[in-house]
C-alpha cells in the first residue's frame, strides 16, 4: 500500500511539473493577454499617503493607446506612478534581471504561477546604496493568473525585507481583462544611509525628479523615525475600450 500511494505521489507531483510553464511561456501568455488592448480611455480616483505629506483625493482622467501612449487630464497638481498603471505587465517582468525559482500554486481558490527571482537594480527605483561595497540585494516575487494572465501582485525586497508592494484586481470589458483597483505600498527603513529618486517612481502633472532626500526633508521627514512609508491607491471606473482614440490627443501643446 504504501508503495502504491508513494507511486501516485510521484505521478501526481510530474503531472505538475510537466505543467509548470516557463518565464517565456508566461511572459507570452501575459503579454498576448495585454496585446489585446488597441486603446482605452478610464476614470481614475487616486488616494496618497505617505511621510508627512497628504495629498487629497484627486479625479482624473486617462488615456491609453498602444504601444506606450499616455495622456493624463487632471485639474492642479497630481502624482501619477509610471510603472505598471497602464496595466503594461513587460515592464514588471522587464525588472527581473534573471529567474531562480517559478511555482505553481493556489491562490482565493484560483491557480497562480509565482516567479522568483533578481532585479535589475537599475530598472526600479528604489532605494540603492550610497557605497558599491553596501549594493542590496533587491529581489521580487510576480502572482501571475493562469487563467486570465494577468498580473495580481508584485512583491520587491531588499535584503529579504519587504520594501514594494503592488496589488491589482481586475474586471473584464469587452473581452479583456483592465485594472479595477490597484494598490502600491512601500515601506523603507533605515533611509538615511540611502539616496535615491522618488521610490513610487512618481510621474504626471506637476512632478518632478527631485533628489530624494529632499522630498522626504520637504515632506516633513522625521529622522528620529528614520523610515519612509506610503500607501497610493487607485480605483478605475467608467472604460472605455478600443474605441479608437485619435494620435493628436496625444501631442503636446506648446
Amino acid at each position: 500500500m504504501k508503495r502504491f500511494n508513494l507511486f501516485i505521489s510521484f505521478i501526481f507531483t510530474s503531472i505538475l511539473a510537466a505543467q509548470t510553464l516557463s518565464i517565456d511561456q508566461i511572459r507570452e501568455n501575459v503579454i498576448s493577454q495585454f496585446a489585446k488592448i488597441e486603446d482605452y480611455q478610464v476614470n481614475v480616483k487616486i488616494s496618497v499617503k505617505m511621510t508627512g505629506f497628504r495629498m487629497p483625493k484627486k479625479k482624473i482622467r486617462m488615456y491609453y493607446k498602444k504601444p506606450g501612449k499616455i495622456k493624463v487630464e487632471t485639474r492642479g497638481f497630481a502624482i501619477l506612478p509610471k510603472t505598471g498603471v497602464d496595466g503594461n505587465p513587460s515592464k514588471f517582468l522587464d525588472m527581473l534581471k534573471h529567474v531562480t525559482e517559478i511555482k505553481r500554486t493556489i491562490r482565493n481558490n484560483k491557480p497562480f504561477y509565482r516567479i522568483m527571482g533578481k532585479v535589475n537594480q537599475d530598472s526600479l527605483k528604489i532605494p540603492v546604496s550610497v557605497k558599491t561595497d553596501e549594493i542590496p540585494d533587491i529581489t521580487m516575487d510576480v502572482f501571475v493568473n493562469a487563467k486570465t494572465w494577468v498580473i495580481t501582485e508584485v512583491d520587491v525586497y531588499l535584503n529579504s525585507e519587504s520594501v514594494f508592494t503592488f496589488k491589482t484586481d481586475y474586471i473584464e470589458v469587452n473581452e479583456v481583462m483592465v485594472p479595477e483597483r490597484s494598490v502600491f505600498k512601500i515601506g523603507v527603513k533605515g533611509i538615511s544611509r540611502w539616496t535615491t529618486q522618488n521610490p513610487f517612481d512618481f510621474g504626471g502633472p506637476g512632478s518632478n525628479r527631485q533628489d530624494f532626500e529632499n522630498i522626504a526633508k520637504n515632506a516633513g521627514f522625521d529622522s528620529e523615525k528614520d523610515e519612509f512609508v506610503g500607501e497610493m491607491i487607485l480605483t478605475f471606473s467608467k472604460y472605455k475600450v478600443n474605441r479608437g482614440i485619435d494620435d493628436a490627443l496625444f501631442i503636446e501643446k506648446k
